[in-house]
């Protein structure tokens, strides 16, 4: 397709999300600072059916994200596609500057090309000049998708910097923080409020200088990936669950980088020593920031009010796979396991297991159970593959919140 002639401009494509390391580059003046004229605050969003489904499309839009809209003065209006020949449609609307402001798919293949069962698609990516204009946007237009099963917003969504209002959906894409209502937090105290937001731009940022100042020395590192920076500009502590010596806080961040934008939760985890909360865990992943808390409302329960500090239980012990090793399916099983030998202090309610990966984390919680088990484990399916060296340990949390950890190993992923 040849090159159109008016200008072209901001960021280049995120193929990968969140999982590649972003450098940070020059950005643009924040839309929120822009005058926007009346007939520059309608969005438009191309919405895409499923390649293995070959489906149009509902075109319904959150309340959440219809409210945020309406409080900016700004009007979304969605129009579904069948994947079928999308890609011409999308490419002809760009050659003649009718393209969308934000594109919309549940399905990678419509931004790469997929073949399914019903044929083959061509991704819009596929476009040099297209590639160039697209810019990820990740949570704040999770709206415009219905969650999966498990209260997970479905998708990708994109949008094209050389749209007629491209600014209106950079001033949506970009608005200020909003917090999940899945969760039933308590406010956030003045000490943690102090300490929470400086440890999460420091770890959005790639700030390791400032982050060190403010970790627990049990923190556990992977393999450093290059920095992932962001340039963010607002940050805000959702609340908090725990104590007066253990807290997990969710905190949630507007950014922009030069491959995406828009908001990101972050999962804190905090311990008081000294009387200073003092950092854990830090996690931008997608099953510590919404699955793991789940569980956490139910461990809040079993630590005592009022406890004085009980000594550190008997850490875990871990049992396969080796260090260095990846685990081992056994005969006729896809996946394999990693397995350690619980705790066997009496006073344990429950345990974290922390797959450390791209200084990420990929958290799940259990709870001790009366039967005391020889070995308690989980499937490798329960991770995703980043090709890059991880490290797990299990932490053993007592009744009185005091928490010991089991030796690290590592594997590659």
């Amino acid at each position: 397709m040849a090159s159109r002639a008016r200008a072209l401009s901001y960021f280049p494509l995120a193929f990968l999300c969140l999982l590649i390391p972003i450098t940070l580059t020059a950005q643009q003046d924040n839309p929120s600072q822009m005058e926007l004229r009346p007939e520059e605050r309608h969005i438009t969003v191309w919405k895409v059916g499923d390649p293995h489904r070959g489906d149009t499309p509902d075109t319904k839009i959150s309340p959440d994200l219809q409210q945020s809209a309406e409080r900016l003065g700004l009007k979304i209006t969605v129009k579904a596609f069948p994947p079928e020949a999308f890609a011409q449609q999308f490419f002809d609307a760009f050659e003649e500057g009718q393209e969308p402001d934000v594109v919309t798919f549940i399905n990678y293949g419509i931004l790469r090309g997929i073949t399914t069962a019903l044929g083959s698609f061509t991704g819009i990516a596929s476009d040099e000049s297209v590639r160039k204009q697209l810019v990820e946007v990740t949570e704040s237009l999770d709206g415009l998708e219905r969650p999966n099963s498990y209260g997970i917003k479905n998708g990708w969504k994109f949008l094209i910097t050389t749209s007629e209002h491209s600014n209106a959906a950079r001033l949506l894409a970009l608005r200020s923080p909003e917090c999940s209502k899945r969760w039933n937090l308590a406010p956030v105290t003045q000490d943690l409020d102090e300490s929470a937001i400086p440890m999460a731009r420091a770890y959005l940022q790639g700030d390791t200088k400032s982050l060190a100042a403010f970790e627990d020395p049990a923190r556990l590192h992977s393999e450093r990936a290059s920095p992932r920076q962001f340039n963010v500009s607002e940050t805000k502590a959702c609340g908090y669950w725990g104590d007066e010596r253990l807290a997990f806080v969710p905190v949630v961040s507007t950014y922009e980088s030069a491959k995406a934008l828009g908001q990101i939760s972050v999962l804190l985890i905090l311990r008081k020593q000294q009387a200073q909360w003092q950092l854990l865990a830090a996690s931008t992943d997608p099953v510590s920031v919404l699955r793991f808390p789940e569980g956490i409302p139910g461990l809040v329960k079993l630590l005592q009010e009022g406890r004085a500090p009980g000594e550190n239980p008997i850490p875990a012990r871990l049992v396969a796979p080796l260090d260095g090793q990846f685990p081992v399916p056994a005969e006729g099983q896809r996946f394999g396991d990693f397995v350690w030998k619980p705790s066997t202090s009496t006073d344990v309610v429950a345990q974290i297991i922390e797959f450390a990966y791209k200084d990420d984390a990929r958290l799940f919680l259990e709870f001790s159970s009366g039967d005391s088990p020889a070995n308690d484990q989980i499937s490798d399916g329960q991770l995703w593959t980043t090709f890059s060296l991880w490290r797990w340990r299990v932490w053993s949390i007592s009744n009185s919140g005091a928490i010991s950890f089991s030796e690290a190993r590592s594997f590659s992923n």
